[in-house]
């Protein structure tokens, strides 16, 4: 009762005047405005702060189970886990985005007008910026006359069984695991987490974790998003881990057999035709680059009538990386580690046949392009003779420690980096010339962008109303209409045409400042 009383008589007046406090220019620039770039909000919105704007919080509602411990040098903890999760649940409701039209809420007669608020009242306060400052009492802001009524519009929904398209992807790691939004909400758009284990040791737990979760489920099902106002979408991942697509290569037909069985029970339950094969899940070894699945699609009794459509979206991968790298001003040379792949090759031949003077040095064993631009090394020690690295492979971080131990002279500036997740590497930020290690095969967008509403960004490791390409470019295939596999050798004469069509929609590659080098 008394943590109630504080919340209702000290919280919320508190936390108007703090509010309005953070709507002061500078502290909206330091710290509110970040909260704000959504204007269509989600539940998860309501915990989308910086640090800093985390303490005030943190000082704006303490009192609530503080005061009645100061005053009676006592505090029960469930007192305090209870305000904290009853709270957490209000905050998510009034970001949920949904129309609340009942009297009750609405009426200038009905006290709860007052005393509780609507997702459409919060909804103001993002559309407006001035107004609708209160936390969940509307009455600060009907006696400070803030108060602005908002009233969402009326939009068709789309049916709540329509499932068009589904992205089948897989646990990362610990890393990835940290980032599902059922086991904590500040940690979704955060990048891939390591601990101070080895990563094998790393993926050995979580496979673990994940064999102990398949007794229950084979499948984790992440939120329905809308793609252009018309088509539903949806991320899938196998309860699978990289320790099961490192295991022996005898797993691998089990591999694809619950990826074909995930497809069957999608299209059983929603007529859902058309699936994309996330990162190891189109590894070459696994199947082809997905050949081994539209094969087993064809050939499944259920499956082989019903047009499924098999896609990997690496003719949006390749678009990305090509146009990042084509666009560096002044580029004559570079060092690629992880060429070899389909992705590596397409991105090279593009380059070379764009710019015949460019040179690229391969970081492989094996040969795979016959050009004579192209030269090879084994040595990794020879990435410090380039001052740009193109990354499509995951190496050691130790690979890469020794790679620049002893070398005084260091021509690397910028590590471009698009493998999936992309590992922190402690040895750039140590070296003297302050490597720049960027994050690249990656999308980004402006907020509510219409084209993609909902989350279709989460778990993947990277800031929100970003997409890593692959998936892009499914949902591209999704609104084309696209009737045809995408699977196997890229189709390099389709990539100008995707990334046209990618700029269209507002995506775009993170941008670059190369001039901060020296």
């Amino acid at each position: 009762k008394e943590a109630f009383l504080c919340h209702v008589f000290l919280v919320e007046p508190l936390y108007y005047a703090v509010h309005r406090w953070l709507h002061v220019p500078t502290h909206m620039k330091a710290m509110h405005g970040f909260h704000h770039l959504s204007i269509s909000t989600l539940p998860s919105t309501s915990l989308v702060q910086n640090f800093h704007e985390h303490m005030v919080y943190i000082c704006t509602f303490g009192p609530a189970f503080l005061i009645p411990f100061l005053l009676q040098g006592r505090q029960h903890w469930t007192v305090i886990g209870g305000y904290l999760v009853a709270f957490d649940i209000i905050n998510a409701w009034g970001h949920t985005n949904v129309r609340i039209r009942h009297w009750l809420f609405h009426s200038k007669y009905s006290p709860l007008t007052y005393l509780f608020y609507t997702p459409e009242f919060h909804l103001g306060h993002h559309a407006y910026f001035n107004a609708n400052y209160a936390l969940f009492m509307p009455i600060w802001d009907h006696l400070f006359e803030t108060y602005r009524d908002y009233k969402k519009k009326d939009v068709e929904m789309l049916p709540a069984d329509q499932q068009d398209f589904v992205f089948i992807g897989h646990n990362g790691g610990l890393g990835h695991l940290f980032t599902i939004p059922e086991l904590c909400f500040y940690n979704v758009y955060d990048e891939y987490v390591r601990t101070w284990l080895p990563i094998k040791v790393e993926f050995f737990i979580m496979h673990v974790i994940c064999q102990t979760t398949r007794i229950f489920t084979k499948f984790y099902y992440c939120s329905r998003f809308c793609i252009a106002n018309q088509y539903v979408g949806r991320i899938i991942c196998l309860a699978r881990t990289p320790w099961d697509y490192m295991s022996s290569p005898k797993a691998y037909q089990g591999l694809n057999e619950e990826i074909v069985e995930l497809m069957r029970q999608e299209h059983k339950k929603f007529g859902t035709r058309k699936f994309g094969l996330g990162n190891l899940n189109k590894m070459k070894q696994l199947n082809d680059g997905g050949l081994v699945i539209a094969k087993m699609v064809q050939e499944d009794e259920y499956l082989k009538d019903k047009n499924i459509r098999v896609w990997t979206g690496d003719t949006m991968t390749v678009a990305s990386v090509y146009n990042q790298i084509a666009e560096i001003p002044k580029l004559d040379s570079f060092f690629y580690i992880g060429a070899g792949g389909k992705v590596g090759t397409a991105v090279c031949e593009m380059l070379l046949r764009e710019r015949p003077d460019l040179k690229i040095c391969i970081f492989s064993r094996n040969q795979c392009l016959d050009h004579p631009n192209i030269t090879y090394s084994t040595d990794l020690s020879d990435i410090v003779n380039y001052r740009v690295v193109l990354v499509g492979k995951i190496l050691s971080a130790q690979m890469y420690e020794k790679a620049f131990q002893g070398q005084e002279k260091c021509k690397t500036r910028f590590v471009l980096d698009y493998t999936v997740p992309a590992l922190l590497v402690p040895v750039f930020g140590q070296r003297p010339e302050n490597i720049q290690h960027i994050r690249v095969g990656l999308l980004k967008t402006f907020p509510n962008n219409p084209f993609l509403k909902g989350h279709y960004d989460l778990c993947m490791s990277h800031d929100e109303n970003h997409i890593v390409p692959c998936h892009f470019g499914c949902l591209l295939n999704t609104i084309s209409g696209r009737e045809t596999n995408e699977v196997g050798d890229i189709d390099q004469n389709e990539v100008e045409r995707v990334w046209k069509l990618t700029l269209s929609k507002g995506f775009q590659n993170i941008a670059i400042d190369y001039s901060t080098a020296n």
